[in-house]
């Protein structure tokens, strides 16, 4: 299983795939191969045959924390509510100082709406280890969006560990990300000079999702990011640049390709931003801001 996991770590999945394969021919009692092997199918996004892969484990004797971990994240990706509370609270029952664990029960309430469950399992999670980046994440992203307090989401879960390590792409997007809040709860008019105040929210939002990109480059959401504060402020040849790249590091990204479409029509090139609707509706074919605008380009050739 060993060399498995290093195929895994090399980024080989079918050589890990064909090892486990292997070790399954040579023991076909025992548990843990078949839990690694639902381990992979559920990193493909195969949640169905990973669940099955984890009942057989589950039918062999498994009975290990992070197993009841890994069958309560499968029936979570299917809202299977009961059978992943079931499994989730059965591994934190094992080992209840597993961030881990705490940090899934957090997303199964999350997902359900139930926001100050999410914040005490969160924090929960943050409270067995105060690093752990997914916990905290998502304790920034609940105070910042979901509770409207921008302040509270910086001052708890942001100065802290960015004053510790100021040149994190992840932080620094956080830190954009603040800034962006602080624009949109007060957004500037469109045609009018921006204030002193919005200038200065802009400007910190640029160069925080700046600084993210130079420490990672292919970082696409912050390329969007970018040049949505470009677009706010009308510096509409630097969002298109944002947004072009943006779609290129993330192709699926329907935003991005409708948002580059638009600042193309903009600029008068309607054959680029026909290419860019189109691209977007094969991924997103409810868009219907980029129908609309397909169909009013249709109309002028």
């Amino acid at each position: 299983m060993t060399r498995s996991f290093q195929a895994i770590e090399r980024g080989d999945t079918q050589q890990a795939l064909a090892l486990v394969e292997k070790a399954i021919r040579q023991d076909t009692q025992q548990p843990f191969i078949y839990e690694v092997k639902g381990y992979y199918a559920y990193m493909q996004g195969k949640d169905e045959e990973a669940l099955r892969y984890y009942r057989k484990a589950l039918e062999l004797g498994g009975v290990s924390p992070q197993l009841h971990y890994r069958m309560g994240s499968a029936y979570l990706m299917r809202q299977q509510w009961q059978e992943s509370y079931y499994h989730l609270t059965k591994a934190l029952a094992a080992d209840s100082q597993k961030a881990d664990y705490w940090t899934a029960l957090g997303l199964w309430a999350y997902a359900q709406k139930r926001l100050q469950e999410a914040k005490y399992y969160w924090q929960k999670a943050l409270s067995c280890d105060s690093t752990h980046d997914k916990a905290r994440s998502f304790l920034y992203d609940l105070y910042l969006n979901d509770f409207a307090s921008p302040e509270s989401a910086r001052i708890y879960y942001l100065d802290p560990y960015w004053k510790k390590d100021r040149f994190n792409a992840l932080l620094n997007f956080q830190m954009g990300n603040y800034f962006l809040k602080k624009l949109q709860m007060n957004p500037p008019r469109r045609g009018e000079k921006l204030g002193r105040q919005h200038a200065s929210y802009a400007y910190e939002a640029i160069e925080a999702y700046t600084r993210s990109i130079l420490a990672h480059p292919s970082y696409a959401q912050a390329y969007y990011n970018r040049g949505y504060i470009f677009f706010l402020v009308e510096k509409y040849d630097k969002a298109l640049e944002d947004f072009v790249k943006a779609a290129e590091l993330q192709p699926q990204d329907a935003r991005a390709h409708f948002m580059a479409g638009s600042l193309s029509e903009y600029k008068g090139d309607l054959t680029r931003a026909r290419t860019f609707y189109q691209k977007a509706l094969s991924i997103d074919s409810t868009l219907q801001d980029a129908r609309k605008a397909l169909q009013e380009i249709e109309r002028k050739r």
